[in-house]
C-alpha cells in the first residue's frame, strides 16, 4: 500500500488501494472528528491531516488550486460530484483532503511545515463540496517516486458529516504506462473508480472523478439501504445451478450446491462487492464452525457475483479467480466453498434466486434445500454470526 506501507508495495499489492493509514491522536483542529461520529473505513495513518487545514473545515471552498500550479509541469484540472451511498443523491458538505508527489516525485517540503505536511509535503489542498456535491481542483500531475515502480497518483481522504474520515483509491492515471491490467484488477475502487482519463484543450488535461459514500468501505452501514429487497422469500425452494468452485470440497470443479449438499443445512451468501478483506474475520469463523459441525451438519457457500460485470473475457476471468483464489488461501478456507457466477444479474443464477443487484448481500440459510431465513446487506461481525448460528 501507498503512505506508510508504501516500501510493501511489491508483495502486497493484491491488497492494493493506494492508501494507507492508523489514526493518531494528534491534535485537530475546528471540524475535527467527534465521539458520536460513526467509525469507518478501518486504520488510516496521516488521515487525520485532513484536519490541518489553514482554514476552518465549515469554511472551505469548493474549489482549490494547490501549491506549485503555477510551476513548470502538466496542469491539471480535476473534477467531479459526491454522492450519498445511493449513488444518485449529491453529497453537501463533504470535505476532501488531498496531496501529491512533485515534479520530481518526492514529497518536497518548504521547511515551515507542520503535523502530517512533514511527510505529505507542500503539495496539498481541501475542498468541501458545495450544495450540489461538486469539487473541483487544479494541480500539476505528479510524478512517479524516482527509482521506485510505482504509478503516479494522488492521495485523497474524506470526512462526511457524522462519521470519521477515511481514505478512497487514490487518483490514478489511465495512460500511465506503469499502471498494468493486474493492478487494475486488484484495485479496491473504495469510494469508486480512481482512474483518470484525460482530455487537453488549450495546454490543460481535464478529467473527472465522482465518489461514492461508502462504496466499498469496511464498517459502513448500510442504514440507507435497509428496506432493501433482495432473494427469494422463506419458504421457497433453492434452485439448482452450477457455478465454479474456487475453495472447498470441490474446488476447481463446477458443482451445483443444492444438487449435492442440498439435503442437510448450510449457509449461502451471496455478495455484490469487491471488498474481501472486510469479510476476513467472519468467513474465518464460518470456517472454524464447519469444521467443528461437520460437513453433513453444515455447509456454507460465498457465492461471489462478480460486482459491475467486471470480466468480460478469458484473460480477465482468470485474474480475478486468481485474486480470489489468493484470497481463499489467506483465509486458510478449506471447507467453506468460494463460488464464481458470472454476474449480479445473470438469470441463471442470481436471477433464479431473485437477487437485488443494488444489495450488498443477500444471506439465506437453507434448511433440506428450502430457506428457512433470509437477511439482506447483513454486516460481517460477530453479532450477524450468532444470527445464523441461533436460526440453525
Amino acid at each position: 500500500m501507498i503512505m506508510k506501507k508504501l516500501i510493501l508495495f511489491v508483495t502486497v499489492f493484491s491488497m492494493v488501494g493506494f492508501t494507507g493509514c492508523t489514526q493518531s491522536t494528534s491534535q485537530k483542529n475546528q471540524g475535527s472528528a467527534t465521539k458520536s461520529d460513526v467509525q469507518v473505513g478501518g486504520s488510516c495513518e496521516g488521515c487525520e491531516a485532513i484536519y490541518e487545514s489553514p482554514v476552518p473545515l465549515e469554511n472551505l471552498s469548493w474549489i482549490d488550486t494547490l501549491p506549485g500550479y503555477n510551476d513548470k509541469g502538466p496542469k491539471l484540472e480535476i473534477s467531479g460530484t459526491v454522492y450519498q451511498p445511493d449513488g444518485k443523491t449529491p453529497a453537501k458538505d463533504v470535505v476532501i483532503y488531498i496531496y501529491h508527489t512533485d515534479q520530481s516525485g518526492r514529497y518536497s517540503t518548504k521547511g515551515d511545515e507542520k503535523g502530517w505536511g512533514k511527510r505529505h509535503g507542500y503539495i496539498r489542498g481541501w475542498m468541501k463540496t458545495n450544495n450540489e456535491g461538486k469539487y473541483k481542483f487544479y494541480t500539476l500531475r505528479p510524478a512517479p517516486y524516482p527509482n521506485f515502480p510505482d504509478v503516479a497518483h494522488i492521495h485523497p481522504v474524506v470526512k462526511e458529516p457524522g462519521k470519521n474520515e477515511y481514505y478512497i483509491d487514490a487518483y490514478l492515471f489511465d495512460d500511465d504506462p506503469l499502471l498494468t491490467d493486474k493492478m487494475r484488477n486488484r484495485l479496491e475502487k473504495r469510494g469508486g473508480d480512481g482512474i483518470l482519463k484525460l482530455k487537453e484543450k488549450n495546454g490543460i488535461w481535464y478529467a473527472e472523478r465522482n465518489i461514492y459514500l461508502g462504496k466499498n468501505i469496511p464498517d459502513y452501514p448500510a442504514a440507507s439501504k435497509k428496506n432493501i429487497q433482495s432473494g427469494l422469500a422463506i419458504g421457497s425452494n433453492c434452485p439448482a445451478f452450477d457455478p465454479l468452485h474456487i475453495s472447498g470440497i470441490d474446488v476447481g470443479r463446477k458443482a451445483c450446491p443444492m444438487c449435492k449438499y442440498g439435503y442437510g443445512q448450510g449457509v449461502m451468501i451471496w455478495f455484490n462487492h469487491t471488498n474481501l478483506e472486510g469479510m476476513n474475520d467472519f468467513v474465518k469463523r464460518l470456517e472454524m464452525e464447519m469444521r467443528e459441525r461437520g460437513e453433513k451438519k453444515f455447509r456454507v457457500f460465498l457465492v461471489y457475483m462478480n460486482p459491475k460485470h467486471e470480466v468480460v473475457d478469458a484473460t480477465e476471468a482468470k485474474i480475478v479467480q486468481q485474486k480470489i483464489k489468493e484470497w481463499c488461501y489467506r483465509q486458510n478456507l478449506q471447507k467453506v466453498a468460494m463460488v464464481l457466477i458470472p454476474s449480479p444479474v445473470d438469470s441463471e443464477t442470481s436471477g433464479l434466486y431473485e437477487i437485488n443487484p443494488e444489495a450488498m448481500n443477500t444471506v439465506f440459510l437453507y434448511k433440506k434445500r428450502e430457506i428457512a431465513a433470509k437477511w439482506v446487506n447483513m454486516e460481517y461481525n460477530e453479532k450477524s454470526l450468532a444470527a445464523i448460528l441461533n436460526e440453525l
